[in-house]
């Protein structure tokens, strides 16, 4: 008789209801598991044997066939090795339970019988609520992040001895009954702009930028403080929403990048990537299963560029669809898999190779030709996706390493009473929560100007040959500028200050 157990497996961020089809039946001995399985599943033939009996129970001596339906999914990963023993047991009458049609079954076994924490519990979580699944069985270092979907009953267990006494007395231990309510952790304050003297004009461009979410890349020769600046827009984050949480949260369960620590990410991420790093761990790939890339787990943060043009061309142009799309899309000949990306990007570089161009007390050795080279490392439609551009000129600390910046604060009140703005603003809208994701129709809503202001913008676009595209980001940062300083329509100081950092 044909035992099954409901499992269920993930590719990228879409998840499906595996189901786990045990026969054992007399023949020669053998343990087979087919349904487009991986290596890591053929070796579970190895741990469920060995937990099976290091559990007080006998492995089967007979033909024992596995079957993961659906067969033309490929699954892959150890998550299926509890609901395997599970049906061995069944299948072979060492155990009897009740009816487990309404449960989702997820764990690695370890040989002694243990449990191991998995990936993705968070979507899976997520899918077996919105598919009515009554509960959800999963390992114990996995409670904390599945309890943050309401709405099902989630059974935590720390081996296949207890999984199978909750499954037929309905007891779980009493130190894990469940978290039924998650508490976010407090975060961390910091200090805003803490170790930076002066930069002024830097300090308010990256607020605009945080503020709306806005691109923004930053010019400057070596020293001159263009990483230190980038990195402490980090203290700027506001906290982010219960939404974000759960849609960064997701795309880190899925790469294994939770630990029992911090079970949920309810910090922005701040992803800093080197220029050695390849098209692939950038935007994301893989061979046979999707991994995301960096510009997915800055999702609902910021992605770091140091140095930019040291990257490789390909690595860079492909970035720039994800940036108007806000998701990435991976296609492979077996699979093909979306993942968000709406992140702010921060990226620094020099102005030339030796880094001296316009540089106030050092000279430049470049030739003109070698500058005009290095800047075209990022190309033309690249630059154009940026929001703001800001150059960086180095600061004489003598007499100022002792002065205090009593105003950092203001950057930071000021950031969020913006955000609070947008947030009321873009309310009823799905895709916009954020200025720079504004589309046409909305900055005809929330973008009107008055006659001078549109005409000194008609001006401003022939002066500096914007395009169509640098024209809107022009009126966004406008509007971002003008929710800082709480105004409910832009007005020409606001116009003016955005198209300076054109």
């Amino acid at each position: 008789m044909v035992n099954k157990v409901l499992s269920a497996s993930f590719n990228g961020l879409d998840c499906q209801a595996i189901e786990v089809q045990v026969d054992v039946s007399n023949g020669f001995p053998s343990f087979n598991i087919v349904g487009l399985t991986d290596t890591s599943i053929q070796e579970s033939k190895e741990r469920v044997r060995s937990s099976i009996i290091n559990s007080g129970y006998k492995f089967p001596t007979t033909r024992k066939t596995i079957n993961l339906a659906p067969a033309q999914l490929r699954k892959h990963g150890s998550i299926f090795d509890l609901a395997i023993a599970l049906g061995i047991l069944i299948s072979s009458k060492q155990i009897q339970v009740p009816s487990i049609e309404d449960s989702i079954i997820l764990g690695e076994l370890s040989l002694n019988g243990n449990l191991n924490k998995i990936p993705g519990v968070l979507p899976i979580t997520q899918y077996a609520k919105q598919q009515n699944y009554q509960r959800i069985i999963l390992p114990s270092d996995n409670a904390d992040e599945a309890s943050f979907i309401k709405g099902i009953n989630i059974i935590p267990v720390k081996s296949l001895l207890e999984t199978i006494d909750f499954l037929q007395n309905g007891t779980i231990p009493s130190n894990k009954k469940a978290q039924k309510t998650f508490h976010l952790s407090p975060q961390k304050t910091e200090k805003p702009f803490e170790g930076i003297i002066g930069q002024h004009q830097a300090k308010r461009a990256l607020s605009i930028a945080v503020a709306g979410r806005h691109n923004i890349l930053i010019k400057g020769s070596p020293g001159c403080g263009k990483t230190l600046l980038s990195k402490s827009v980090k203290s700027l984050l506001p906290p982010m929403s219960k939404e974000e949480i759960l849609d960064t949260t997701k795309i880190f369960s899925v790469v294994g990048n939770l630990s029992k620590d911090q079970p949920l990410i309810n910090r922005r991420p701040f992803r800093e990537v080197h220029h050695t790093a390849s098209i692939s761990s950038l935007i994301g790939g893989g061979r046979k299963f999707p991994q995301p890339g960096e510009i997915s787990l800055a999702h609902n943060g910021i992605l770091f560029l140091d140095e930019i043009s040291e990257f490789q061309k390909h690595s860079l142009e492909a970035l720039r669809q994800p940036m108007e799309d806000k998701f990435i899309t991976i296609n492979r000949v077996e699979f093909t898999a979306k993942f968000p990306c709406n992140f702010m990007l921060i990226a620094t570089t020099n102005p030339c190779p030796c880094g001296y161009y316009l540089d106030k007390k050092y000279r430049c050795n470049c030739s003109q030709r070698q500058i005009d080279n290095y800047q075209k490392k990022i190309s033309g439609p690249l630059i154009d996706r940026f929001d703001l551009f800001l150059n960086v000129q180095r600061i004489d600390l003598s007499g100022n390493i002792i002065n205090t910046n009593s105003d950092n604060e203001i950057y930071k009140e000021k950031i969020h009473r913006a955000h609070k703005m947008q947030e009321n603003r873009y309310r009823a809208s799905k895709s916009i929560n954020r200025n720079k994701d504004m589309d046409l129709p909305t900055i005809r809503e929330f973008c009107k100007l008055d006659k001078k202001s549109e005409d000194t913008l008609k001006s401003l676009t022939k002066r500096l040959n914007l395009s169509n595209r640098s024209y809107l980001k022009v009126l966004r940062v406008s509007r971002t500028i003008a929710d800082l300083e709480e105004s409910p329509q832009i007005q020409l100081q606001h116009i003016l200050e955005a198209s300076q950092y054109r």
